[in-house]
């Protein structure tokens, strides 16, 4: 054959020897009902890649189907609080028993119910196909195509972590807001802002936390809670600190919608963090636990400081009469 001329090749030849190598190598064009193989440590997994539908179909049976586990009771979350002392951490300026003597210290109970949950529509949750495997347990069910959550498992949750933000700021604990939905910047940064706190709603840098000494070469002070108000940046992938959070032992505080992972939160609260209504319903939430134990904690340390020239006085009038 002359130089420069091109040798004609059959195409069925061509695509059977491909698909000859397709079937040994399973890297080239494969086949929708085609046996993929992953390569773990120990051996070789095979998987069979199966349709979409039908996969979405067996998660609704599982999701109904399957018995759900007991949910632990809301009076044990509190009694678990109780038992466990897990403000020793932060600065002793008022006694620590009296905060704790009762189980809901704050009223939590009165600032949130069902039906408020319910009216705000903090139920609704994303499509199916965009469900977290992880957030399965705190699901009541699918309706017209979008996942719901029960409500009932949300209201302790949401209790408890209002409850654990609370005597954090009771203590003289510091609270940072974070979010990175554009559509709510403002609304949570005005809240941080009203409630004396930080927030942060920009880009994360990674090692905020984890390497602060590189970032800012000074001695800072961590938050003692970090609130999530949504947990997912704008790319919808998890967001940087909450890992950076469970690094350096932080307790964070975080909505999870039915597309994130509620694993490295320490107090995850399931419901819709897209929603306005909802959004605003957290932000007014926090607000206004955040300000009461404030409140409470001016007063009683303003209790305290007149106990304490009080018996001063006391003392010093006794040593000039002896």
């Amino acid at each position: 054959m002359a130089s420069g001329c091109i040798k004609k090749v059959d195409p069925h030849i061509m695509l059977s020897k491909l698909r000859v190598f397709n079937s040994l190598t399973g890297a080239i064009f494969p086949s929708y009902f085609q046996e993929r193989t992953y390569q773990t440590d120990t051996k070789v997994k095979v998987v069979n890649a199966r349709p979409l539908k039908i996969t979405r179909i067996r998660e609704k049976k599982v999701l109904l189907e399957t018995p759900t586990k007991p949910l632990v009771k809301e009076r044990d979350l509190i009694d678990r609080s109780v038992e466990v002392n897990v403000y020793k951490q932060y600065r002793r300026d008022i006694p620590e028993d009296k905060a704790l003597e009762t189980p809901d210290f704050f009223k939590v109970k009165e600032k949130v119910d069902l039906y408020t949950l319910f009216k705000n529509r903090v139920h609704y949750g994303h499509h199916p196909g965009c469900r977290h495997p992880f957030i399965s347990r705190y699901l009541y069910g699918v309706r017209h195509d979008t996942d719901i959550f029960d409500l009932e498992k949300t209201l302790p949750r949401l209790r408890h972590a209002l409850n654990f933000v609370a005597h954090v700021v009771y203590r003289g604990g510091m609270v940072l807001f974070v979010s990175r939905n554009a559509q709510h910047m403002p609304l949570v940064e005005q809240t941080a802002q009203r409630c004396g706190e930080y927030s942060h709603c920009r880009f994360w840098r990674g090692g905020l936390f984890t390497n602060m000494d590189f970032h800012f070469r000074e001695m800072t002070r961590l938050p003692d809670v970090v609130i999530f108000i949504h947990a997912q940046n704008n790319f919808g992938k998890e967001h940087v600190a909450i890992t950076e959070c469970a690094d350096m032992m932080i307790p964070s505080v975080g909505i999870v919608d039915s597309n994130c992972n509620p694993t490295f939160i320490t107090y995850p609260i399931p419901g819709n963090d897209d929603s306005p209504d909802a959004v605003n319903l957290y932000c007014k939430l926090f607000e206004d636990i955040i300000l009461l134990a404030k409140e409470n904690r001016k007063g009683d340390i303003e209790e305290i400081s007149e106990d304490i020239l009080s018996r001063g006085e006391k003392e010093k009038e006794s040593q000039n009469r002896n």
